[in-house]
């Protein structure tokens, strides 16, 4: 027994199971890896929380998928000068079905469609309820586009309905939403279509100031996020759009309609008069600018289009030459229709260049201004078989300087011309900003850099017909500045048509002050020149353009188009009052009257003194001058009691003979055309044949000076 004992004393417990030292060493490793690795990871989502958490929520907020929707953001306004809205932004909506929530009821689903067939009759009952049929899980399906509000409100008076207790009259009314939107609207139509252009898709703007400061009457849409918070609380975040700025221009709405109204009489006037079918003239442009500022009053053309619907081409064609156009051809002449004849045509000016002429002879020291001219009806050249011709054959004699302005003698301004020398007669182009762009805040302007002759391609012959308007290129809008500068004391402005821009209150961002590019001429020589003019409406070739009570400057023009076929002219007057002050330029251009004999300046001269007449009492510009009943009763054919009328009073003021009798008409059909001497090509955003050459851009068409051919190249005409 005492052995027995003995040896169960002598068993021994089992000893716990232990790891070897060595492991137990790695495992107090891996959990301290564990722990740092945990605790790096804890510091790391702090650091990011504390120093990009708002980005991250954003981000986790533009993925959610509940309910988050664009907030669309209102494009500003274009106003005249005035504050009356020419271009404005209105809201719209588009009517949404959530299948999604009408279905989730079987009582919703009657209700619902019978609240949207009431409301809106054009929707089918048959419809709706197959969407509640096959598309019950579907969130967005569009049912109108773009209605206006004035539509929905039943639909919302009706959802909305309460009774006396404040409960909803039709509480079983699920699932549609209204989804806003902006519509782009143009109060009047057409008016200035050329200047303030249109928007398509994604508020993009083309042509005029809705291209040009697209960026500016842009916003920024805003967003509504729907997501779920921490405790799984369906939330909703909301950040507001930023509308676009408003922009202020120059124009005047009245001024602009008044313009409009007389080119539209005009071409009904002529509409058929000689090319069957045809409107009063291929092109019409006319310019209203403050000679002192470089403020655009009106800037207009013919053919225009309505801003609401400017792909509507049948004002210009019948439907049977709409339907065998094909979509290339409705194109072209679309880009054709949208452009602004003011600055992206070009045409020889004719002789509304010569003011320009007289000034650089004065203004660099080659004449005095107490010259005299002998006219015989024509120049030899050099080079040149046949004569230059003044517009009076037989000759005007002896002429002042200002009696070759109102005469418009072709032989005493290339005499000038000798004297000026083809050095100082291409620095002064330069410094009147021929060849050159203007810079006007309007997409499209044409380069005309190509289209005048330099110190080392110009010749004798260039500098002569160059004197009088021929053989080189312009545009309207730089017409209208140079001239400005001639009238104003010398000062060239840049041409602008935004005066201020300001934000959706009204707040002015930005103030445009005018911008003085340079000083053309001494204010003595622009005084002088003003006489001049004044004379040239007062008893010259411009006397058809007075306005009766009114001291009134200015000068005609007619320019032969590219082949020098005496049948097709670009006519033009280019004016302004008072004389003495000039508080208004105006600027007329008619491309091909419809007529047989297109060279008589007087319809240019008609349609500028129509517009004035009304135009100067509206800017409260009083008579300076006693009124004499001259024009009373007038149409815009310059006919009182028929077309001899007008004859008689051009015959009276400017005698001559042949084709030209009584009229401004360069060159006299025997004008050489050195177009093959023009360097180049007319570029610009939006192209047109020009007079010297071949203008390329995103368009073409033959602009108003051109007839040119393909390769810009034309021999001299006969």
């Amino acid at each position: 027994m005492a052995e027995r004992r003995r040896r169960v004393r002598k068993r021994r417990k089992k000893p716990l199971l232990k790891f070897p030292r060595r492991m137990q060493k790695k495992m107090l490793f891996l959990f301290a890896g564990v722990t740092m690795m945990l605790m790096f990871l804890v510091g790391r989502l702090m650091y990011i929380e504390h120093t990009s958490g708002e980005k991250y929520q954003k981000i986790v907020l533009a993925q959610q998928g509940y309910d988050s929707q664009t907030i669309p953001y209102q494009r500003g306004d274009i106003v005249d000068a005035k504050g009356t809205v020419l271009a404005t932004s209105i809201a719209v909506y588009n009517i949404i079905l959530d299948c999604s929530v009408m279905t989730s009821d079987e009582q919703y689903i009657e209700p619902t469609i019978g609240a949207l067939t009431a409301c809106f009759p054009d929707l089918d009952s048959n419809m709706l309820y197959g969407y509640a049929k096959d598309k019950k899980e579907s969130k967005y399906i569009v049912l109108k586009k773009r209605v206006p509000y004035e539509e929905i409100q039943p639909f919302v008076e009706m959802q909305d309905e309460k009774d006396e207790e404040g409960k909803r009259v039709n509480p079983h009314i699920k699932g549609v939403w209204f989804e806003k939107e902006y519509q782009r609207e143009y109060p009047y139509g057409s008016l200035a279509s050329a200047v303030i252009g249109f928007t398509v898709a994604g508020n993009q703007g083309i042509n005029g100031l809705e291209n040009y400061y697209n960026d500016i009457l842009n916003g920024v849409n805003g967003r509504e996020y729907g997501y779920l918070n921490t405790d799984n609380n369906f939330e909703k975040t909301i950040k507001s759009a930023s509308n676009g700025c408003t922009l202020v221009s120059t124009i005047d709405a009245s001024i602009q309609t008044v313009v409009e109204k007389k080119i539209a009489e005009f071409n009904e006037a002529y509409r058929g008069n000689f090319r069957s079918n045809d409107a009063g003239a291929t092109h019409i442009g006319v310019l209203i600018m403050d000679p002192n500022n470089g403020d655009v009053l009106a800037m207009a053309n013919y053919p225009n289009y309505d801003l609401s619907n400017p792909r509507d081409l049948s004002a210009y064609y019948t439907e049977e030459q709409l339907s065998v156009m094909s979509e290339e051809e409705q194109l072209d002449a679309l880009n054709k229709l949208w452009q602004n004849f003011c600055v992206t045509f070009t045409y020889e000016p004719g002789s509304t260049a010569k003011p320009f002429t007289v000034a650089m002879g004065l203004d660099c020291g080659a004449m005095t201004g107490d010259e005299s001219y002998y006219c015989d009806g024509f120049e030899m050249m050099p080079g040149y078989p046949k004569p230059i011709r003044c517009v009076n054959r037989n000759g005007h004699g002896m002429e002042t300087i200002e009696q070759t302005l109102m005469n418009s003698c072709n032989d005493a301004l290339m005499q000038m011309s000798y004297a000026i020398g083809i050095d100082e007669f291409v620095k002064y182009q330069q410094i009147f900003g021929f060849g050159q762009k203007t810079n006007i805040d309007l997409p499209g302007e044409t380069r005309t850099d190509s289209l005048i002759y330099t110190i080392d391609n110009m010749t004798r012959i260039d500098l002569a017909t160059n004197s009088f308007g021929q053989n080189f290129n312009t545009t309207m809008i730089q017409m209208g500045t140079s001239f400005c500068s001639l009238i104003n004391g010398g000062y060239l402005y840049q041409p602008h048509l935004v005066n201020r821009i300001t934000d959706e209150k009204g707040n002015t961002i930005e103030n445009i002050t005018p911008t003085l590019l340079s000083q053309t001429i001494s204010k003595s020589t622009s005084d002088r020149l003003k006489g001049y003019m004044e004379a040239t409406v007062a008893d010259g070739t411009g006397a058809m353009a007075k306005v009766d009570g009114y001291s009134m400057g200015g000068k005609t023009g007619t320019a032969q188009k590219r082949g020098r076929d005496g049948v097709n002219y670009v006519v033009s007057f280019i004016g302004f009052a008072p004389a003495d002050d000039p508080q208004l330029m105006i600027y007329c251009v008619v491309d091909e009257p419809n007529v047989e004999e297109q060279y008589h300046s007087t319809y240019a001269m008609n349609i500028a003194r129509e517009i004035l007449e009304e135009v100067l009492p509206y800017l409260n510009i009083y008579r300076d001058e006693e009124a004499t009943g001259l024009h009373a009763g007038w149409d815009i054919r310059g006919e009182e009691s028929g077309q001899q009328a007008m004859t008689d009073i051009v015959n009276q003021v400017s005698p001559g003979e042949g084709e030209a009798q009584g009229e401004d008409m360069e060159g006299a059909l025997d004008v050489p055309d050195t177009g093959d001497r023009l360097p180049g090509n007319a570029e610009g955003d939006t192209g047109d044949n020009a007079a010297g050459g071949n203008a390329e851009g995103d368009t073409g068409g033959n602009g108003a000076g051109g007839m040119g051919d393909d390769e810009g190249v034309q021999e001299p005409q006969e």
